[in-house]
């Protein structure tokens, strides 16, 4: 190598940390959403670079708004250390989100670079289902012992303001960590220095169970518009914290899985995705797909010998197909929202199912008037328009009754509503489409020929 080239490597060398540093000045300076868009713009390699020369505080406060997934691939490109000590930085929630999506090895090597208190924090949040109350809560949690007095609380919640910062409430426990009570913090101000917080405590404090699932969760926090809210474990021992934040991208990560399984995508699947991870999640599904397309080409098959003597049908059998497909996918995004979002009984079912008839017998006139009127004037044959009519009141009907059931089915089944019911309810309406068009152009045969 020439002292050239030698100098030029050496230059190269240095450009990228000169460049990284620069970032890391740059993001420092700027709120931690903007400075998440900036590292996500990078490559994980150079993204980790600038993390490294960043304040831990200021890269865990960062990569705490980023997409999980692109933030574990920016740790996972950071040295082991840097990355372990920007972790113990990081709300232990968050923390673990990350950690979940790192390969074991890195995973095991990063909590055992952390202190005994985040290492043990982590483990506990970890033993928890992702998708339960235990799952997403944070052990960061403001709680003071029932025996204090008024002053001694007010002195502990100094202290612990500094090392928690935001506080929501302040829950009360008894020695062995029972949640006992949650505190006004009117009363314990204007309450006298000696009293004991046992006596100005709220003592019927809400709580939720460490393995209730997150959309559960979701659903209290809207029904009474709780900031927060404690968890408990089995023995009501207080173990941690869940905020409105929490629950706010626990409905956002719901809906996007929701609208995702709707079209059988994986519900983890996301834009920076591994190509043979989508495969995994998407293919079973498409087979089934595929199996019950098989099923709506057999009854095509059963009318062969009426389309052969009436090609004509050929023009209208995606159209009748089609719109009680559209129709199903209504009524099918209003189903699954309601489940996700509300209790289900047999009033309701009922209720939805009445609606949906209704629903579907009108806008099956309205668009079978249309299909037919178009039919007459393109083909000249009143038959056809008749026979086209009915093929689309009688599948729009039991589209959208079709469309709102099978959710409600495939729950009661056990399977998920969002991920199984698009693929049966399309089979239904393809099926009774090609059926109901076929089948009345055969009887009325004599007048369309």
């Amino acid at each position: 190598m020439s002292n050239d080239d030698r100098a030029n490597s050496d230059d190269d060398s240095t450009a990228a940390p000169s460049n990284a540093s620069a970032v890391a000045e740059q993001v420092e300076e700027i709120n931690a959403a903007d400075g998440a868009a900036v590292l996500g713009g990078l490559t994980s390699e150079r993204a980790a670079e600038v993390a490294e020369y960043l304040d831990p505080d200021t890269a865990a406060a960062i990569l705490s708004k980023m997409d999980s997934s692109i933030a574990a691939k920016v740790i996972a490109d950071m040295e082991v250390p840097e990355a372990a000590m920007l972790l113990e930085s990081m709300r232990p929630d968050d923390r673990v989100d990350i950690l979940e999506l790192l390969p074991r090895p890195l995973h095991d090597a990063l909590v055992g670079q952390m202190n005994v208190l985040e290492a043990a924090e982590t483990r506990q949040l970890e033993s928890y289902p992702p998708d339960s109350a235990g799952g997403i809560m944070t052990t960061t949690v403001t709680s003071l012992l029932e025996e204090m007095t008024v002053e001694e609380a007010i002195n502990e919640l100094r202290r612990l303001k500094e090392a928690l910062g935001q506080m929501f409430y302040s829950y009360v426990v008894d020695r062995r960590k029972h949640l006992v009570g949650v505190l006004s913090m009117r009363d314990l101000i204007f309450a006298g220095p000696e009293r004991k917080v046992a006596e100005i405590m709220i003592q019927n404090v809400a709580s939720v169970p460490a393995t209730m699932d997150q959309e559960e969760v979701a659903r209290i926090f809207r029904k009474y518009d709780y900031l927060a809210m404690p968890v408990v474990d089995d023995r009501n021992h207080l173990v941690g914290l869940i905020t409105v934040d929490d629950v706010m991208d626990v409905v956002q990560e719901e809906a996007t899985e929701d609208v995702q399984k709707m079209f059988g995508a994986g519900a983890e699947e996301r834009l920076s995705s591994a190509w043979h991870f989508s495969f995994r999640k998407r293919v079973w599904w498409l087979l089934v797909n595929l199996g019950t397309a098989f099923l709506a080409g057999a009854v095509i098959g059963m009318f062969e010998g009426i389309i052969e003597k009436l090609a004509i049908l050929a023009i209208y059998m995606p159209i009748i197909a089609g719109m009680g497909g559209n129709a199903s996918a209504q009524a099918m995004a209003v189903a699954v929202r309601g489940l996700a979002t509300s209790k289900v009984d047999g009033a309701l079912l009922r209720h939805v199912l009445r609606r949906e008839i209704y629903v579907g017998l009108l806008t099956g006139v309205i668009c079978g008037l249309i299909t037919a009127a178009i039919a007459l004037v393109w083909h000249g044959k009143p038959a056809l328009g008749v026979v086209v009519f009915f093929a689309l009141l009688i599948n729009h009907t039991l589209a959208c009754a079709s469309g709102a059931g099978i959710p409600f089915l495939m729950k009661k089944l056990g399977f998920d509503p969002a991920q199984s019911s698009t693929i049966f309810a399309t089979t239904i309406t393809d099926i009774a489409g090609f059926l109901c068009l076929l089948g009345l152009a055969a009887m009325a045969i004599k007048w369309l020929v």
